[in-house]
C-alpha cells in the first residue's frame, strides 16, 4: 500500500509536466535552432560576399590587378620603377639630367638680440603669401615663437619653418613642402616702431639659399631631344602604366638608363588561381552549409554566380583561355591555355577579365546588392529574425502554460498526499 511518506508531490508534478510538454518542446526547439542557424549562416554569407566583392575591386585595380607586369632598370642608383597591369611591354631609354628640389633659405640671427615686438613678416611661396604680425606674438617672444607662428598660420600653403644653430648664429630656415622651380620661398619685412626690427631686415638682406628650387628634368630615348620636366621626382605620366621614382642625377656623357617592362606570366597565373580559389570557397560556403544549400535565395546566388561565367567576353569565351568548370562544378584553370593567352594576347585577356564589361565587373554587379547594409541579405535576416521572435514568443507562452500545468499537478499530488496521510492516521487508531 502506498504510504503518504513515499509520495513526493514536487517530483511527481515535474515528471508528469515533462511528459506533457516534451513533444511541443521538441518542435519549438527544432524551429528555434533552424531559424537561429539560418541567421548565423546568412551573417557569415554576407561577410564572405563582402570579402569577395572587395577582392573583385582589387582585381580591377591596375596596381593590384590579375595580370601583372614587371619593370627593371639598368641602374637602380638613379631610379626605381614599378609597372601596373596597364603597362605595355617594351624597353625605354631615359637620361636623368637633374632631380627636382624643394627651395630652402636660411635667415641668420644673433640669439642675444631680442626679437622685434612689432612689424609684419611676409612669407611667399610661389604666387601665395601670408603675413605674421609680430605684435601678436607673446611678450618676450623668441625665434622659436616666430617659427611656430609661421608653421601654424591659417594661410600658410606649404612653408615649414625651423631653427638651426651654428656657433654664435641661429638660423631661421624656411623650406617649401613641395619641390619644383615654381615653389620658391621669399620673405619681406615691414618694420614697426621697435628698432629691433632692423635685425629681421638685415637677416632677409643677407639670407642664404641652402637648396635651389628646381624641376626634375629627364630626356627620353638614347638619341632624342625629347625633354620631360616635373615638379617632383615621381614621374607617373611619362610612360603609361609605369611609375618612375628618380633618386640621383646622371653626369653628362653617361649612358641613358634602360627601363624594361615585361609581362610576369607566373605571377599572373598565380593571381588568377587565387581568384579561382576564392570563388570556389565562396560557392562551398553555400553548398556545404545545411542552413543555406536548401534556401532559395542562397542557392540562387550560387547558380547566378556560375551563370555569370557563360557567354563571351571581348569576343571570346572563358573556356578558350583556360577558365572552366570541372565535372564536379568547381572552377578550375587549364594552365597551358591560360599561359598561352597571357603570353600572346595579354590586352584581350585584360579586357575579358578586368575590363569595363569583363568577368570581374559582371561578378561585382551580381554580388553588390547582397553586401549593402540594407541589402537583400539584410532583408532576409530580418525575415528570419521575425520568425525566430515568433518561436521565442511561443516558447515563453508554452513555458507559462507548463508552469500552470505543473502547479495543477503539484496541487493534485499534494492533496493526494494529505488524503493518504489522513487515511493512514485513521487506520492507525484501530
Amino acid at each position: 500500500m502506498t504510504s503518504a511518506l513515499s509520495i513526493d508531490p514536487a517530483n511527481l508534478a515535474s515528471q508528469y509536466t515533462q511528459i506533457e510538454r516534451q513533444a511541443k518542446d521538441q518542435i519549438l526547439s527544432t524551429q528555434y535552432a533552424k531559424y537561429n542557424n539560418q541567421i548565423k549562416a546568412f551573417t557569415q554569407l554576407k561577410n564572405d560576399l563582402s570579402d569577395f566583392f572587395d577582392a573583385l575591386e582589387d582585381y580591377q585595380d591596375p596596381d593590384t590587378g590579375l595580370l601583372t607586369n614587371t619593370a627593371s632598370v639598368s641602374s637602380e642608383t638613379n631610379m626605381n620603377v614599378t609597372a601596373s597591369a596597364d603597362a605595355v611591354s617594351g624597353d625605354y631609354d631615359i637620361f636623368v639630367e637633374q632631380l627636382a628640389q624643394a627651395h630652402q633659405i636660411a635667415l641668420s640671427f644673433d640669439p642675444s638680440q631680442p626679437l622685434s615686438t612689432d612689424g609684419e613678416l611676409a612669407v611667399s611661396l610661389g604666387t601665395d603669401s601670408f603675413s605674421v604680425d609680430l605684435a601678436g606674438l607673446p611678450a618676450g617672444a623668441t625665434l622659436t615663437d616666430l617659427a611656430s607662428a609661421i608653421n601654424n598660420h591659417a594661410d600658410n600653403s606649404g612653408v615649414k619653418a625651423t631653427l638651426m644653430r651654428s656657433g654664435s648664429e641661429t638660423f631661421l630656415v624656411l623650406t617649401s613642402e613641395e619641390s619644383g622651380a615654381a615653389n620658391t620661398v621669399s620673405t619681406t619685412f615691414t618694420p614697426g616702431a621697435d628698432a629691433n626690427g632692423a635685425n629681421i631686415s638685415n637677416a632677409i638682406a643677407s639670407q642664404q639659399e641652402l637648396t635651389s628650387a628646381q624641376d626634375a628634368i629627364v630626356k627620353l630615348g638614347a638619341n632624342s631631344n625629347i625633354t620631360v620636366t616635373s615638379t617632383s621626382n615621381q614621374l607617373d605620366n611619362v610612360i603609361d602604366g609605369v611609375s618612375i621614382n628618380l633618386t640621383q642625377a646622371q653626369q653628362a656623357g653617361e649612358t641613358p638608363i634602360k627601363v624594361s617592362v615585361a609581362q610576369d606570366n607566373e605571377k599572373s597565373v598565380e593571381n588568377i588561381q587565387q581568384f579561382v580559389d576564392k570563388f570556389n570557397t565562396l560557392l562551398s560556403s553555400i553548398n556545404d552549409n545545411d542552413a543555406l544549400k536548401r534556401d532559395v535565395m542562397a542557392s540562387g546566388i550560387g547558380r547566378s554566380l556560375r551563370n555569370d561565367f557563360q557567354g563571351e567576353f571581348a569576343g571570346k569565351t572563358l573556356f578558350s583561355i583556360g577558365i572552366e568548370f570541372d565535372r564536379y562544378g568547381k572552377l578550375s584553370i587549364d594552365k597551358g591555355k591560360l599561359e598561352d593567352a597571357i603570353a600572346t594576347q595579354p590586352e584581350q585577356l585584360t579586357h575579358m577579365l578586368t575590363g569595363a564589361d569583363g568577368l570581374m565587373a559582371k561578378l561585382e554587379q551580381r554580388v553588390e546588392p547582397y553586401t549593402k547594409s540594407y541589402g537583400l541579405i539584410n532583408d532576409k535576416k530580418n525575415t528570419l529574425q521575425a520568425s525566430l521572435n515568433l518561436v521565442t514568443d511561443k516558447q515563453q507562452r508554452h513555458e507559462y502554460s507548463m508552469e500552470q500545468v505543473y502547479n495543477r499537478y503539484l496541487s493534485q499530488f499534494t492533496q493526494m498526499q494529505i488524503t493518504i496521510s489522513k487515511l493512514e492516521s485513521s487506520m492507525g487508531q484501530f
